[in-house]
């Protein structure tokens, strides 16, 4: 699989070999060791905030209990907002001795990831017969393993998974003369909301916004992802890159882009809609807009920076229309695994993985950061029904990956941030009225698809 799909990096790959520039095998005094049968593994995460604390604890919790019992520790190193930036540095240099034992990989990641040669999938480990198994993959939920597939095969193990929600002022929504309890179920709806949650000063100017939300790749992505007749959108082809590379966007030629941008064109009309993301949260927070989208791993911050404040309500996606599926894409991360030439060092590995998968330790993850447990153990658990019954709008986010078609993703777009930019740029100049709603849509579709042909052409 890996060599079939060697899109990233052969290139700079083969510069480094005839430089002589890297190594193949790890260095003596590697990212792991093994002295007086205590083995120690690197992890390598992108947790910050909540989350960093949160990984620190279960990296103790593990050393503690398992790694105490079975002679591991793992060292947690942080190596910036995506792990994947540090590991294609050093696969381009060819200093595959370098590489963690467990790294932290969000899904825009597996393609590149594919393409290096001391990935260990998790296929691998299930298909070989040479680990110890407590967690099997059926005990993993679908919607969660298809985001870390490719051609059929289980690159990662998810870790923390995520979903978009609708976060409102309750207050204002009461103030408006609105249900709180009956929030908004398409975008027509939404635009509605954002109509009459919108506040005017005398000379007109915006005192509070209805809605703020920056439109980037992965707003887009979520709003699409139940445009489609067939109930899900791919975004773009070959399974949006999960049944073979991905070499266009097929949200032009579907029609879901327009289809949705014809809603969207609605939400922009009521002038209360603020298209740039200067501080959505912290303006949320302080009362200068009513609504904002933020991933369900955001629940308990939104609750810290609302209380005392205003009352807050979670709510799922809306739809595009009623004629489409509500739904949102699998976001979060996962753990990948290296093979160093160590088999002590990768079945550690292993037992890492396997506890961080646990009903206990996703659990965890759930209450203090707001990530969706990956294991089906964890929602038939005690520990989940009393936290329901204490922080119901936890469930929200449930219910909608539950409502969700397995194949709501995040394509795997090669060259994502390119997406990211283009939708951006694109959504801001058409809600400013710079650019029209045909050219918001073709310079997205058109100046995607031109720029990933050309990335192809150079990797290929």
């Amino acid at each position: 699989m890996k060599k079939l799909f060697c899109l990233m990096l052969a290139a700079a790959m083969l510069l480094g070999l005839l430089a002589g520039c890297g190594n193949n095998t790890p260095n003596d005094a590697g990212n792991g060791t093994e002295e007086d049968g205590v083995i120690t593994i690197e992890y390598w995460n992108s947790a910050e905030g909540a989350m960093a604390t949160s990984t620190e604890y279960l990296v103790k919790q593990f050393n503690d209990t398992v790694g105490k019992e079975k002679g591991i520790v793992v060292n947690s190193v942080f190596q910036g907002g995506d792990v994947m930036e540090k590991l294609k540095t050093l696969a381009q240099a060819n200093d595959y001795g370098n590489f963690p034992d467990v790294g932290q990989i969000y899904s825009a990641g597996i393609p590149t990831l594919v393409t290096m040669d001391p990935l260990y999938t998790i296929s691998e480990v299930y298909d070989s017969g040479e680990f110890d198994i407590s967690v099997q993959q059926e005990d993993i939920i679908e919607n969660f393993l298809r985001t870390y597939q490719y051609e059929g095969e289980l690159i990662g193990m998810p870790l923390n998974a995520s979903s978009m929600l609708m976060y409102y002022n309750k207050d204002a929504v009461r103030e408006a003369g609105l249900d709180p309890d009956a929030p908004p179920t398409t975008i027509a709806e939404l635009a509605e909301w954002t109509d009459k949650l919108t506040v005017r000063n005398s000379d007109g100017s915006i005192a509070r916004y209805g809605l703020n939300i920056q439109m980037d790749r992965y707003e887009l992505v979520n709003f699409l992802s139940g445009v489609s007749d067939t109930g899900c959108n791919y975004i773009g082809d070959n399974g949006g890159g999960r049944d073979g590379m991905m070499t266009k966007l097929t949200i032009g030629e579907d029609g879901s882009l327009m289809t949705f941008l014809d809603e969207w064109e609605k939400v922009i009309a009521t002038g209360g809609y603020k298209a740039v993301n200067d501080d959505e949260r912290g303006e949320f927070a302080n009362g200068l807009s009513a609504i904002n989208f933020q991933s369900s791993s955001q629940l308990a911050t939104m609750f810290e920076n609302a209380e005392g404040k205003f009352e807050l309500g979670v709510a799922p996606l809306p739809a595009c229309s009623d004629a489409y599926n509500a739904g949102a894409a699998v976001g979060g991360g996962s753990l990948c695994m290296f093979d160093l030439g160590d088999e002590a060092r990768l079945q550690a590995a292993w037992e890492f993985i396997q506890f961080m998968v646990s009903a206990d330790s996703q659990m965890y993850l759930f209450e203090n950061n707001g990530y969706l447990p990956v294991c089906a153990a964890a929602y038939d658990s005690d520990a989940y029904a009393a936290y329901i019954e204490e922080r119901p709008e936890a469930a929200v986010a449930v219910e909608q990956l539950n409502n969700s078609d397995v194949g709501m993703q995040e394509p795997f777009d090669l060259i994502n941030w390119e997406l990211n930019t283009l939708s951006k740029e694109n959504f801001i100049a058409w809600t400013n009225g710079e650019i029209s709603k045909q050219e918001c849509h073709d310079n997205i579709v058109d100046g995607f698809n031109a720029k990933l042909t050309e990335y192809i052409r150079a990797n290929g």
